[in-house]
């Protein structure tokens, strides 16, 4: 089954299919195995391992600091196989994305030293992968608190919300004795402060400005309205 599937990395290049059935039955039965090899055919160091079980698949995942040999210097990564394609297709759109912004002109990065900022507006919620949550979640617990910003997505450790008015106000009027609930799930929470609610402003400040370079390229390459990156394109870039 596909759920069941690993890409595992830093075996040793003379690693073999037979040295392979032999480390990775250990941990249970396997459907398949392959190891990754470049055009040359040599060995890439990682391999592809479909266990027969789900469960097995689970604990192999979860091995800590796991090493191929004891002598190995560097423990295994692992992941599962459509986390790897995953990194794949993102590393892979970086490099584009890179090539494509030496080609315009557009290698030089985006420094933000400072930033102007009104205090006391944002919160931030952590312990985040103790609860089942959303965005929306977050608006409809902070309705009528003016929310203008919240940075959380699925997975998140941690989740920032920024407000259009003191953020200390709007925390009180969502506590109960003192405790914020989030998705009936209590959660430590903190306004920002000091250099941490500097530098979200500063990040926040870099992530709109190359917003607005993204957007710039894509009508630079014809991406106007109506085109990839115009009215109707795939890209759309929503509030919260």
């Amino acid at each position: 089954a596909e759920v069941s599937t690993q890409s595992t990395g830093g075996f040793p290049r003379e690693m073999n299919i037979d040295r392979a059935e032999e480390f990775f039955t250990k941990f249970g039965r396997t459907e398949y195995i392959k190891l990754r090899k470049d055009q040359e055919g040599k060995f890439k160091g990682s391999v592809f391992v479909e266990f027969a079980e789900q469960t097995d698949c689970d604990k192999f995942l979860e091995s800590k600091d796991l090493k191929f040999e004891e002598t190995s210097a560097e423990p295994l990564i692992l992941m599962a196989r459509a986390d790897y394609f995953k990194t794949k297709n993102v590393n892979m759109k970086n490099e584009k994305n890179a090539k494509r912004e030496e080609q315009l002109g557009e290698t030089k990065p985006i420094v933000i030293e400072n930033v102007e900022y009104e205090k006391g507006r944002v919160i931030k919620i952590t312990e985040m992968e103790e609860v089942i949550t959303t965005r929306e979640d977050m608006k409809t617990l902070f309705e009528g608190q003016n929310i203008s910003w919240i940075t959380y997505n699925k997975g998140d450790k941690e989740a920032f919300i920024r407000f259009d008015k003191n953020a200390q106000e709007a925390l009180d009027h969502v506590q109960k004795d003192g405790k914020f609930i989030l998705s009936e799930k209590e959660l430590p929470v903190t306004v920002l402060e000091g250099d941490e609610e500097e530098a979200y402003w500063k990040q926040a400040a870099l992530e709109k400005a190359e917003f607005f370079k993204r957007s710039r390229k894509r009508k630079s390459e014809g991406g106007g309205r109506g085109g990839r990156g115009g009215r109707g394109g795939r890209g759309k870039r929503r509030k919260y």
